[in-house]
């Protein structure tokens, strides 16, 4: 709501000018209330009231009396008829103004007879004039403090106002650019500003890090100001104050000596100045500007108002901020699940059915995205067992191990030297990926017909391979690991890699994996290792020597959930066997 200095934007119920009128009546000397427009303010007695005219104050609401305007000559004449004075020529107007601090409103004026004026000193006479205008200067002081009373509370509720329009503002914005614009928009509203600027940090510690805030929405300024990078104030220190949370209030730039560019600010028709800082519990991460076309002298009331206004927006800002993230992380989460869903799909779908071989595998990735892979070949009537794990975990992860299960598959095709299918997928990465990008593989191939395993590794865990007896049950002795290994891929493109042989009996268990087995740690820290892994193979194949491929999967399986508990999986987990059946 806009109101202005009139008396009758304040004095809404007459009460005043229905005390003037008593006053009158007890010092019998005519008074009454002008306003700052020069009209009088009368109270409206009765319909039969000889002075009373219909204007705009009329019946106004309040508990007070209903009030009018008329013109100062009617008002006079209306005061001497009530007092049955005449109205001679030998009175003398004195009027106590009414000034508060947005103005005059307007003034008391009563009209004394020349002879108590000329009274002699300390004469009855002098002395009523005196009670007289000691009586109106108390009335007028009275009536002023009303009247600031008035312009505090309505300033108190029109920053209340704002700060609730600017709250559901805030709510309903979305990104964090409209939620800036809304608020300069307020806040120029509110305190009655040109034009203005909302700069913000483009990172959350840009403050601690020495960058410069970027101007993200603007009113009322030219794009070569809002462009210009360079500081308002030498050495930028009215920002570093705002940035602290001080309220900068300059009344016109091109006269005070801390503006670095006078002509800049000049050119840009620029004058008063009002700023703060946008600061979300302490932290800096703004500062709004707002700036007038003429010189202004800015209250503190509209520096406080600014203050709690920025206080609102970086709040809001901050909302912006984490709405905008889960937005951006739902739709990451997104593809994300669609990359995992790619990955599993890249897994072998079904196991091969390559007698006399059982094999199964099992999978489990730290994230959606893992870095683990394993895959089956069917090369000729052959069998090839794949198995590796990439450095990192994630997204990354992912792709690189997508790289190296298609270079192997693309060399396994032709090459049956299974050293040079690891060597060619090595160039490969080296020449691909950066230094700390690598990948450790397992990979063997192994004949139906003869039995014979013939593999390679690159810098993995070593399988283990179970000799499970006929006529005994099976004991640690009859476990021993592969050990043919090189250099992990991706590291040294020169790198060979030495094969190894084995000749397979019925019955034999092999046992490959990555080392999210042997990692996986209890509440206390103490990692599952290849002890244990050892010790569930012999426990479970000692009694069931007969186990298939999948129930030894299951049962390693279950022997790391009950060593692990609820601890969280920190890596990758998978998991691939393959058993030698009766012929």
């Amino acid at each position: 709501m806009a109101w202005g200095t009139r008396m009758r934007d304040f004095l809404t119920d007459g009460s005043v000018a229905a005390l003037c009128d008593e006053m009158a009546r007890l010092t019998h000397v005519p008074i009454w209330l002008r306003d700052q427009s020069g009209e009088v303010i009368i109270p409206v007695w009765s319909e039969e009231d000889p002075g009373a005219a219909t204007g705009e104050g009329a019946g106004a609401i309040g508990s007070g009396h209903p009030w009018s305007f008329v013109s100062e000559a009617v008002a006079r004449r209306r005061a001497f008829e009530q007092l049955g004075v005449a109205d001679d020529g030998t009175h003398e107007s004195y009027a106590v103004p009414l000034r508060i601090s947005m103005g005059m409103l307007g003034a008391i004026v009563c009209c004394l007879p020349r002879h108590i004026l000329s009274a002699k000193v300390d004469s009855p006479e002098a002395l009523r004039l005196q009670s007289i205008r000691r009586s109106i200067v108390l009335l007028a002081s009275s009536v002023c403090d009303v009247c600031e009373a008035q312009v505090a509370l309505r300033k108190r509720v029109r920053e209340l106002e704002a700060l609730y329009r600017l709250g559901s503002l805030l709510n309903a914005a979305g990104s964090v650019d409209h939620v800036l614009q809304v608020a300069l928009d307020l806040a120029m509203q509110v305190i009655g500003a040109d034009a203005g600027s909302i700069a913000v940090y483009a990172h959350p510690d840009g403050y601690l890090r020495g960058e410069t805030p970027v101007v993200r929405v603007f009113r009322g300024l030219s794009p070569e100001w809002v462009g210009d990078s360079r500081p308002l104030t030498l050495g930028a220190v009215l920002r570093k104050q705002a940035l602290k949370g001080d309220v900068v209030a300059i009344g016109d730039m091109a006269e005070d000596g801390r503006i670095a560019d006078p002509e800049r600010v000049t050119s840009e028709g620029l004058h008063g100045l009002l700023a703060t800082g946008l600061l979300d519990q302490g932290r800096p991460i703004g500062v709004i500007r707002l700036f007038t076309r003429a010189p202004r002298a800015f209250s503190e009331a509209e520096g406080d108002l600014l203050k709690a206004i920025a206080e609102h927006l970086a709040s809001g800002v901050s909302k912006a901020q984490l709405r905008e993230l889960r937005t951006e992380d739902e739709r990451i989460q997104r593809q994300v699940r669609l990359a995992a869903d790619v990955q599993r799909r890249m897994l072998p779908r079904h196991l091969p059915q390559i007698k006399p071989f059982d094999v199964a595998a099992h999978y489990a990735p730290s994230f959606e995205l893992g870095g683990d892979f394993y895959d089956f070949l069917e090369l000729g009537g052959h069998l090839g067992v794949l198995i590796g794990d990439v450095a990192g975990k994630g997204v990354a992860a992912a792709l690189l191990m997508s790289a190296v299960r298609s270079a192997i598959r693309a060399h396994a095709q032709d090459l049956y030297h299974i050293d040079e299918v690891l060597s060619r997928a090595n160039r490969a990465l080296c020449r691909d990926t950066l230094d700390h990008e690598f990948a450790t593989l397992w990979y063997g191939v192994v004949d139906p017909v003869s039995l014979k395993l013939t593999y390679c590794g690159a810098g993995h865990d070593w399988p283990l391979l179970a000799h499970v007896p006929a006529d005994r049950p099976l004991e640690d002795r009859d476990i021993q690991r592969l050990t043919a290994d090189g250099m992990a891929l991706g590291i040294d493109p020169l790198q060979k890699y030495p094969v190894g042989t084995m000749m397979l009996q019925p019955r034999d268990v092999l046992v490959a994996f990555t080392d999210g087995l042997h990692d996986a740690t209890d509440f206390e820290g103490r990692k599952f290792g290849g002890t244990r892994l050892r010790k569930a193979l012999v426990e479970l194949l000692a009694k069931e020597p007969k186990a298939s491929a999948a129930r030894i999967v299951e049962y390693v399986m279950a022997q790391v959930r009950q060593h692990t508990g609820m601890t969280p999986r920190i890596d990758d987990i998978t998991v691939v066997v393959l058993k030698v059946g009766e012929r």
